[in-house]
Protein backbone atom coordinates (compact mmCIF):
# COMPACT_ATOMS: atom_id res chain seq x y z
CA UNK A 1 0.00 0.00 0.00
CA UNK A 2 2.87 2.02 0.40
CA UNK A 3 4.20 3.82 -3.14
CA UNK A 4 7.87 3.16 -2.42
CA UNK A 5 8.50 4.44 -6.34
CA UNK A 6 6.92 7.62 -5.09
CA UNK A 7 8.63 8.08 -1.85
CA UNK A 8 11.96 7.29 -3.60
CA UNK A 9 11.42 10.39 -5.75
CA UNK A 10 10.02 12.39 -2.82
CA UNK A 11 13.93 11.44 -1.17
CA UNK A 12 15.38 12.94 -4.12
CA UNK A 13 13.03 16.22 -4.60
CA UNK A 14 13.99 17.22 -0.89
CA UNK A 15 17.72 16.07 -0.68
CA UNK A 16 16.32 14.30 2.70
CA UNK A 17 19.14 11.27 1.87
CA UNK A 18 22.09 14.00 2.21
CA UNK A 19 24.89 12.78 4.07
CA UNK A 20 22.70 9.70 5.06
CA UNK A 21 23.70 5.84 5.35
CA UNK A 22 21.56 3.21 6.82
CA UNK A 23 18.69 5.76 7.66
CA UNK A 24 17.47 7.03 4.42
CA UNK A 25 14.32 9.35 4.47
CA UNK A 26 12.25 5.80 3.14
CA UNK A 27 13.88 3.95 6.06
CA UNK A 28 12.73 6.06 9.01
CA UNK A 29 9.38 6.31 7.37
CA UNK A 30 9.01 3.18 7.05
CA UNK A 31 10.20 2.77 10.87
CA UNK A 32 7.83 5.41 12.11
CA UNK A 33 5.29 3.75 10.78
CA UNK A 34 5.70 0.06 11.16
CA UNK A 35 6.52 0.89 14.96
CA UNK A 36 3.24 2.65 15.60
CA UNK A 37 1.20 -0.19 13.87
CA UNK A 38 3.23 -2.91 15.63
CA UNK A 39 4.47 -0.91 19.03
CA UNK A 40 2.40 0.11 22.07
CA UNK A 41 4.09 2.52 22.75
CA UNK A 42 7.12 4.82 20.48
CA UNK A 43 10.31 6.17 21.58
CA UNK A 44 13.48 6.37 20.38
CA UNK A 45 15.20 2.91 22.16
CA UNK A 46 11.49 1.47 20.87
CA UNK A 47 12.67 2.59 17.20
CA UNK A 48 16.00 1.09 17.41
CA UNK A 49 14.44 -1.75 18.91
CA UNK A 50 12.28 -2.30 15.95
CA UNK A 51 14.67 -1.46 13.23
CA UNK A 52 17.26 -4.11 14.41
CA UNK A 53 14.70 -7.14 14.26
CA UNK A 54 14.70 -9.31 11.36
CA UNK A 55 11.10 -8.53 10.34
CA UNK A 56 11.27 -5.63 9.92
CA UNK A 57 14.04 -5.84 7.77
CA UNK A 58 12.60 -8.69 5.80
CA UNK A 59 9.28 -6.54 5.14
CA UNK A 60 11.52 -3.64 3.74
CA UNK A 61 14.26 -5.57 1.79
CA UNK A 62 17.17 -4.39 4.29
CA UNK A 63 19.99 -6.05 5.10
CA UNK A 64 19.86 -8.05 7.82
CA UNK A 65 23.06 -6.73 8.97
CA UNK A 66 22.09 -3.32 8.96
CA UNK A 67 22.04 -1.63 12.69
CA UNK A 68 21.10 1.22 14.40
CA UNK A 69 20.96 2.91 17.90
CA UNK A 70 18.68 5.17 19.26
CA UNK A 71 21.59 7.66 19.31
CA UNK A 72 21.47 7.88 15.82
CA UNK A 73 17.66 7.34 15.08
CA UNK A 74 17.34 11.13 16.91
CA UNK A 75 20.07 12.39 15.15
CA UNK A 76 18.52 11.81 12.29
CA UNK A 77 15.19 12.62 12.88
CA UNK A 78 16.21 16.03 14.07
CA UNK A 79 18.20 16.67 10.79
CA UNK A 80 15.46 15.36 8.45
CA UNK A 81 13.28 17.81 6.66
CA UNK A 82 9.75 18.04 7.97
CA UNK A 83 8.85 18.83 4.37
CA UNK A 84 9.54 15.10 3.26
CA UNK A 85 7.59 13.42 6.31
CA UNK A 86 4.60 16.33 5.42
CA UNK A 87 4.43 15.28 1.66
CA UNK A 88 5.23 11.61 2.65
CA UNK A 89 1.99 11.64 4.33
CA UNK A 90 0.08 13.05 1.35
CA UNK A 91 1.07 11.00 -0.86
CA UNK A 92 0.25 7.55 1.39
CA UNK A 93 -3.09 9.12 2.37
CA UNK A 94 -3.84 10.40 -1.52
CA UNK A 95 -3.45 6.33 -2.27
CA UNK A 96 -5.70 5.06 0.56
CA UNK A 97 -8.36 7.45 -0.41
CA UNK A 98 -8.58 6.39 -3.86
CA UNK A 99 -9.76 2.65 -2.70
CA UNK A 100 -12.93 4.15 -0.98
CA UNK A 101 -15.88 4.67 -3.17
CA UNK A 102 -18.36 8.20 -2.47
CA UNK A 103 -20.64 5.65 -0.05
CA UNK A 104 -18.02 4.45 1.96
CA UNK A 105 -16.48 7.58 2.14
CA UNK A 106 -19.80 9.44 3.24
CA UNK A 107 -19.31 8.23 7.43
CA UNK A 108 -16.23 9.36 7.54
CA UNK A 109 -17.31 13.11 6.96
CA UNK A 110 -17.76 13.70 10.99
CA UNK A 111 -14.19 15.83 11.10
CA UNK A 112 -12.82 16.00 14.72
CA UNK A 113 -11.08 18.69 15.70
CA UNK A 114 -8.95 19.39 18.76
CA UNK A 115 -5.95 20.40 20.54
CA UNK A 116 -3.05 18.80 22.61
CA UNK A 117 -0.11 20.71 24.39
CA UNK A 118 3.07 18.36 24.55
CA UNK A 119 6.20 19.59 26.48
CA UNK A 120 10.00 19.24 26.02
CA UNK A 121 12.58 19.39 28.03
CA UNK A 122 16.31 19.54 27.79
CA UNK A 123 16.22 22.28 25.84
CA UNK A 124 14.80 20.58 22.65
CA UNK A 125 12.48 23.59 21.75
CA UNK A 126 13.70 27.03 21.04
CA UNK A 127 10.32 28.38 21.29
CA UNK A 128 7.70 27.48 22.61
CA UNK A 129 4.82 28.28 25.32
CA UNK A 130 5.41 28.63 29.25
CA UNK A 131 2.80 27.37 31.38
CA UNK A 132 2.41 27.06 34.94
CA UNK A 133 4.99 27.26 37.74
CA UNK A 134 7.23 25.63 39.66
CA UNK A 135 6.94 24.83 43.24
CA UNK A 136 8.13 27.94 45.38
CA UNK A 137 6.82 30.42 43.07
CA UNK A 138 9.72 30.31 40.75
CA UNK A 139 8.79 30.12 36.87
CA UNK A 140 9.16 26.61 34.81
CA UNK A 141 11.89 26.94 32.40
CA UNK A 142 9.96 23.50 30.26
CA UNK A 143 8.37 24.90 27.02
CA UNK A 144 5.58 23.54 25.11
CA UNK A 145 4.40 22.95 21.84
CA UNK A 146 0.38 22.76 20.42
CA UNK A 147 -0.45 20.52 18.25
CA UNK A 148 -3.74 20.77 16.54
CA UNK A 149 -5.29 18.02 14.38
CA UNK A 150 -8.55 17.46 12.70
CA UNK A 151 -9.40 13.34 12.73
CA UNK A 152 -12.36 11.76 9.99
CA UNK A 153 -11.75 8.17 11.83
CA UNK A 154 -9.60 7.37 9.07
CA UNK A 155 -6.48 9.50 9.15
CA UNK A 156 -5.07 12.93 9.94
CA UNK A 157 -7.03 15.17 7.98
CA UNK A 158 -4.91 18.78 8.50
CA UNK A 159 -2.49 19.25 11.39
CA UNK A 160 -0.89 22.48 12.55
CA UNK A 161 1.98 23.07 15.26
CA UNK A 162 2.21 25.96 17.42
CA UNK A 163 4.65 27.60 19.46
CA UNK A 164 3.95 31.22 19.61
CA UNK A 165 2.17 32.48 22.43
CA UNK A 166 -0.68 33.95 20.53
CA UNK A 167 -1.99 30.18 20.28
CA UNK A 168 -2.20 29.66 23.95
CA UNK A 169 -5.74 29.70 23.20
CA UNK A 170 -8.43 27.82 21.41
CA UNK A 171 -9.85 30.71 20.23
CA UNK A 172 -6.39 31.49 17.78
CA UNK A 173 -5.62 28.06 16.98
CA UNK A 174 -8.58 26.26 16.38
CA UNK A 175 -9.80 28.65 14.00
CA UNK A 176 -6.77 28.91 11.80
CA UNK A 177 -7.12 25.53 11.17
CA UNK A 178 -10.76 25.25 10.80
CA UNK A 179 -10.29 28.00 8.07
CA UNK A 180 -7.72 25.64 6.25
CA UNK A 181 -10.49 22.52 6.12
CA UNK A 182 -13.78 24.70 5.29
CA UNK A 183 -11.41 25.86 2.02
CA UNK A 184 -10.82 22.85 0.88
CA UNK A 185 -14.38 20.86 1.94
CA UNK A 186 -15.82 22.63 -1.56
CA UNK A 187 -19.19 20.89 -1.26
CA UNK A 188 -19.35 21.79 2.63
CA UNK A 189 -20.22 18.16 3.28
CA UNK A 190 -18.01 17.55 6.28
CA UNK A 191 -19.38 18.38 10.09
CA UNK A 192 -16.92 19.36 12.71
CA UNK A 193 -16.93 18.94 16.02
CA UNK A 194 -15.03 21.43 18.22
CA UNK A 195 -13.87 21.99 21.47
CA UNK A 196 -15.51 23.92 23.73
CA UNK A 197 -12.34 26.33 24.28
CA UNK A 198 -13.83 27.66 20.90
CA UNK A 199 -15.95 29.69 22.15
CA UNK A 200 -15.66 33.48 19.93
CA UNK A 201 -18.82 34.61 18.78
CA UNK A 202 -16.44 36.27 16.08
CA UNK A 203 -15.60 32.72 15.35
CA UNK A 204 -18.89 30.79 14.78
CA UNK A 205 -19.98 33.78 12.45
CA UNK A 206 -16.62 33.31 10.27
CA UNK A 207 -17.78 29.24 9.96
CA UNK A 208 -20.74 30.65 9.22
CA UNK A 209 -20.02 32.84 6.52
CA UNK A 210 -17.60 30.36 5.01
CA UNK A 211 -20.65 28.03 5.29
CA UNK A 212 -19.08 25.37 7.22
CA UNK A 213 -21.37 22.73 9.22
CA UNK A 214 -19.99 22.29 12.84
CA UNK A 215 -21.15 21.33 16.62
CA UNK A 216 -19.75 22.33 19.65
CA UNK A 217 -20.43 22.98 23.34
CA UNK A 218 -21.31 26.84 24.07
CA UNK A 219 -20.20 28.70 27.57
CA UNK A 220 -23.13 28.39 29.91
CA UNK A 221 -23.46 31.80 30.42
CA UNK A 222 -24.26 32.91 27.15
CA UNK A 223 -27.77 34.71 25.67
CA UNK A 224 -29.69 32.85 23.38
CA UNK A 225 -32.69 33.53 21.54
CA UNK A 226 -35.36 30.49 20.91
CA UNK A 227 -35.68 30.03 17.20
CA UNK A 228 -38.22 26.88 17.87
CA UNK A 229 -38.10 24.07 20.29
CA UNK A 230 -37.21 20.68 19.64
CA UNK A 231 -39.37 19.32 22.09
CA UNK A 232 -42.34 16.98 21.66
Amino acid sequence: MIPCEELAKLSLSTKVDYCAKALSGERVFYLLVYAFLAADEVSQRKLETVFNTDMFKTLFNISLDAKVTHGSISTRLSKTSLLFFEEAYGIVYQRFSQLYTMEEALPMNLIRVDSSMVAETCNKLKKGFTVGRKPGGGKTSRKQIKYTMAYDGFAAKLTEVFSDSTYLSEDMAMPEVLAQLIKKDSMHENLYVLDRGFSSLENYDNVTKQQGKFVGRIKTNRKMEVVRSLKA
